[in-house]
């Protein structure tokens, strides 16, 4: 148990880094975050937010909607008796939306698809123009991905169930394939790495298993999606990953340049796979890679440090006490022991 506790910590923990870390640096260019946070050099540490930046307003290491939606969604399955069900699922993210410690999160960050549907959910109005279209191709977006890699500390060393899971939990804000496939491979992922002889290539092998299956088994439950294949991506993604692992910068610019780390769950979800083999599942190093990428690099960040964490555990972060206390000062509704003891099953939620 106490190693469950370890790994479930350090995946809550450093996925939280990446998510606060990166909030700042959202959309800009690389060039741009060393100019404008760096100093001409990369980043390697909290940052407050510009005017000019989505996080604009929100305090020195704040969580965004990734890591909000996630804990929230955790803390009703930890409710639920541990058990991720449809109609849990919504609850936690009407929940989330409306929440007084929360609903900024959604106000500040929420993307495309989950207000959409998050609208779609609560019966309000919502922009209809374009239903008619036979293929969703709008939708494929990573806010799967930034949270289903929760299922995963649910089902531990069990990658089927968490990409069960991980599709009853995201189906309701995501209907399409491909955005439940970025969230079922990194949910495959995270439940990998709880394995004791687990290592990088382990997790990497369940996260491509994590990304065929969960595309496979989204087809017939959402609508058609056209767009460039994740798994393929993910493959160029490990490729460049595996010939950069010593070249930190050369690893930003050819991940940034061939295969993006944009808002599309093709992109940041491919490229979150790739840093982590870069980082050969390094927590910090990982997370620094993926902040430094810039365009959605919070989104990256949490998926790939969810997985680094949950492999390494929380005491292979370095700074430990540094970043829990930094991140529950920024962010006063989070208890990570509390939450990683519960899930757990160290203490009674």
């Amino acid at each position: 148990m106490a190693a469950r506790y370890d790994k479930t910590l350090g995946c809550l923990l450093a996925a939280a880094i990446g998510d606060a870390m990166g909030a700042p640096l959202e959309t800009r260019t690389v060039e741009l975050i060393r100019r404008d946070f760096g100093g001409g050099d990369f980043v390697y540490d909290y940052k407050t937010p510009r005017p000019d930046s989505v996080a604009a307003g929100m305090p020195y290491a704040g969580v965004t909607d990734d890591f909000s939606v996630a804990y929230v969604s955790a803390r009703h399955f930890l409710k639920n008796g541990g058990r991720i069900d449809r109609k849990t699922a919504i609850d936690a993210l009407i929940d989330w939306k409306n929440g007084p410690d929360t609903k900024i999160f959604y106000e500040k960050y929420a993307g495309p698809t989950t207000r959409k549907n998050m609208a779609k959910l609560e019966g309000q109005p919502r922009d209809t123009s374009r239903d008619y279209l036979y293929c969703d191709n709008h939708s494929a977006t990573n806010g799967a991905g930034m949270k289903a890699w929760i299922a995963g500390l649910f089902h531990p060393e069990d990658a089927a169930r968490a990409v069960d899971d991980a599709i009853i939990m995201c189906h309701p804000s995501h209907n399409n394939a491909i955005a439940l496939a970025a969230g079922t491979a990194v949910a495959a992922g995270v439940a990998a790495a709880f394995a004791t002889d687990a290592t990088v290539d382990s997790v990497l092998k369940a996260g491509f298993w994590g990304a065929w299956t969960g595309y496979e088994r989204s087809l017939p439950i959402t609508r058609p999606t056209a767009g460039a294949s994740l798994v393929r991506r993910m493959e160029l993604a490990v490729s460049i990953g595996r010939r950069f692992q010593d070249d930190f910068s050369g690893c930003i610019t050819e991940m940034t340049d061939l295969v993006g780390t944009g808002l599309n769950a093709n992109e940041s979800a491919a490229a979150a796979f790739g840093y982590f083999v870069a980082a050969q599942g390094d927590i910090m190093k990982t997370i620094y890679l993926c902040i430094n990428s810039g365009n959605d690099c919070d989104t990256t960040a949490i998926m790939a440090a969810a997985m680094a964490g949950a492999l390494g555990g929380a005491n292979k972060i370095e700074h430990l006490d540094y970043h829990l206390a930094t991140l529950e000062q920024a962010n006063s509704f989070i208890d990570f022991k509390g939450t990683a003891a519960a899930i757990a099953g160290l203490q009674e939620f």
